[in-house]
């Protein structure tokens, strides 16, 4: 299954940008990866993704400033934003309610969630 949807996952660490990469490929999504922020807020600019897959931890620029700054970009290109982290509190969380088309989803994860996020944002369910 094909398609020319495009996903940015944004993490620091290693092995969850590959389980993500790879089950978003087996899925037929195009998959791009950064280890910080600041390069993945480079790669939103510059590839355009779809969907944003972001850490809030991250070196250079935390998930949360960098989903403040791609917010300014759905202006011109809407794409959808999945936050996830680990630590947070229901009132840490309450700024990306006021994102455009961002989502929070706690580590640990389930990649169905994740899937399930981003088929229902595109209307593949």
């Amino acid at each position: 299954m094909e398609n020319n949807k495009r996903v940015l996952v944004i993490d620091d660490e290693a092995h969850i940008r590959r389980v993500i990469e790879l089950k978003f490929k087996n899925q037929g999504y195009q998959v791009i990866t950064a280890t910080n922020g600041e390069e993945g807020l480079d790669l939103i600019k510059s590839e355009q993704p779809d969907v944003v897959i972001t850490d809030i931890m991250m070196p250079k620029l935390d998930g949360k400033a960098l989903c403040e700054r791609a917010n300014e970009l759905k202006e011109e290109r809407p794409f959808l934003t999945i936050v996830m982290t680990c630590r947070i509190s229901p009132t840490e969380k309450d700024w990306i309610g006021h994102l455009t088309d961002t989502v929070f989803v706690e580590k640990p994860f389930s990649l169905q969630t994740i899937l399930k996020c981003v088929d229902q944002y595109f209307g593949n369910q």
